[in-house]
């Protein structure tokens, strides 16, 4: 095998991906920091118990593991942080009231999401832990449409869910239960065929009524048959009026529902939300409510957030090469640098160009209109006149 191959879906990230991604990091921190939100750090490992508590069968898929050479135990590496965030507001922070936190980091899945997924996703998020009310989901629903909007993205389409509405139609019916994994999978595939045959397991209601939440998705007016035909289950209504206005206030420019889209639902406990850009396999933002993450940390505490993935975001933008100065690399002429060091500290790049760069090959990283040329014995900064 060739030394210099990379394991399944794990790439490199060349300088001008490297680059957009920082752009994006630090456009994202400062937003969310304005907002009040505190940057946390967890570590790349944990134990197992704890990075995987509270997250459902799929992340435990999905987390590579390796044994701790020192004590033996079993670790794993982070498929996702928002276990970690949420360990870190439970068990180390410990704040009476809202703790809001962010995050920005690698983590390494075992299996990709989908077949042309990266395995070593970078993820930006943010969790508010501490408050059960529909305005802290709004808060966090406008804080991931602003991101994208900073970002620079446009025509920015949310998709909003409620895991309550699958929840009463199941409590309804004590069998379910027994079948709840068949369920979820014809849900989540919205295959009728799969559900008829679970007729003769469950009530005959159940069933008629998930057969015909699988065809109730798309716009804002999708709300009104839903709380029309499922008017039979007292918490539906409350439940679609606060998707409702979280819809309405969300700042996206469309918003579409489903109530059929059962992804965590074993980890989600009310909202879902999710961004997805035409042509992409997976959303490029995802989040909810899930209130029961903190419990195995001894703190049960409402909790709401999203993820961001930043190397899916970065897939759809038009990543544009910086503008840079070239200038002569003398470093003994002390105008010189300090005509350097006075645009460096603007925030200008300036190359000082040596014997072995290459324009053509600076070209392809970098746009180099300008040039600092002596005129009149000061350096200035002039448009550039040859491609030397």
């Amino acid at each position: 095998m060739s030394v210099w191959l990379l394991p399944e879906n794990i790439a490199d990230m060349l300088p001008r991906e490297a680059r957009a991604i920082e752009h994006l990091r630090s456009s994202f921190l400062k937003l969310v920091t304005s907002h009040g939100f505190e940057v946390v750090r967890p570590p790349l490992v944990e134990y197992v118990d704890s990075l995987l508590t509270g997250t459902g069968g799929d992340l435990d898929l999905r987390t590579f593991k390796i044994v701790d050479q020192v004590t033996g135990k079993t670790m794993g590496i982070r498929a996702d942080m928002t276990p970690q965030v949420a360990r870190i507001d439970a068990h180390i922070l410990n704040r009476s009231g809202v703790s809001r936190l962010c995050y920005v980091g690698s983590v390494l899945h075992a299996r990709p999401l989908h077949p042309l997924a990266s395995r070593q996703p970078y993820l930006a998020g943010v969790e508010m832990f501490g408050s059960s009310s529909v305005e802290s989901e709004r808060e966090v629903i406008c804080l991931g449409i602003e991101s994208l909007r900073q970002f620079g993205l446009e025509n920015i389409f949310l998709d909003l869910g409620h895991t309550g509405v699958v929840k009463a139609i199941l409590d309804s019916d004590p069998v379910s239960e027994v079948v709840q994994d068949q369920i979820l999978f014809a849900l989540s595939h919205k295959d009728r065929s799969a559900l008829e045959e679970l007729r003769g397991v469950l009530k005959e209601k159940t069933v008629d009524d998930l057969i015909r939440l699988t065809m109730l998705f798309g716009s804002e007016d999708v709300l009104n048959q839903v709380i029309e035909e499922f008017s039979d289950y007292p918490e539906i209504p409350e439940i679609l009026e606060s998707v409702r206005r979280l819809g309405r206030e969300s700042g996206a420019d469309i918003v579409s529902c489903d109530f059929a889209d059962v992804a965590g639902y074993n980890y989600h406990t009310g909202v879902t939300f999710s961004v997805n850009i035409p042509g992409r396999y997976q959303p490029i933002l995802r989040g909810g409510r899930y209130d029961d993450i903190g419990e195995r940390f001894g703190r049960k505490r409402p909790a709401v957030g999203f993820t961001l993935y930043l190397r899916e975001i970065i897939a759809v933008m038009d990543t544009k090469r910086p503008y840079a100065i070239l200038a002569p690399n003398r470093l003994d002429d002390a105008a010189l640098q300090s005509r350097i060091r006075e645009l460096r500290e603007n925030g200008d790049i300036v190359i000082e160009k040596l014997p072995e760069d290459n324009v053509a090959s600076l070209e392809e990283s970098f746009r180099l209109d300008e040039e600092l040329v002596c005129i009149n014995g000061v350096w200035t900064v002039a448009a550039r006149t040859s491609n030397r």
